[in-house]
């Protein structure tokens, strides 16, 4: 019996935060940026098949949000699961604020 696929939605920061990432990446190191393209499109099919393999923040006003997150090296995706759909919020350094930016 097929198991039932999510469908994985980016929000338009979301998709300039891939970007920003990619093309910061691929200034100084292009096989780099195709490999951590690679990475983050894995975790996303992850996603799609099971968006509770994410984890729940620690920080209590991050998991008020409802955000998940998964870890792909030194980026964190955060995401929400509404029904049937994963929306992929944001794509951050692990270095950053994430408070003052959720």
């Amino acid at each position: 019996m097929p198991k039932n696929k999510y469908q994985i939605r980016f929000l338009k920061i979301a998709e300039d935060d891939l970007t920003e990432i990619v093309s910061y990446i691929a200034a100084d190191n292009p096989k780099a940026a195709n490999a951590i393209t690679i990475k983050i499109e894995k975790n996303l099919e992850l996603l799609y098949e099971n968006p509770l393999l994410g984890r729940k923040p620690r920080d209590e006003e991050i998991r008020k949000l409802r955000y998940r997150y998964v870890i792909v090296q030194n980026y964190i995706i955060f995401f929400t699961i509404e029904n049937k759909t994963v929306y992929i919020h944001r794509i951050l350094h692990n270095a950053r604020d994430f408070k003052s930016i959720l």
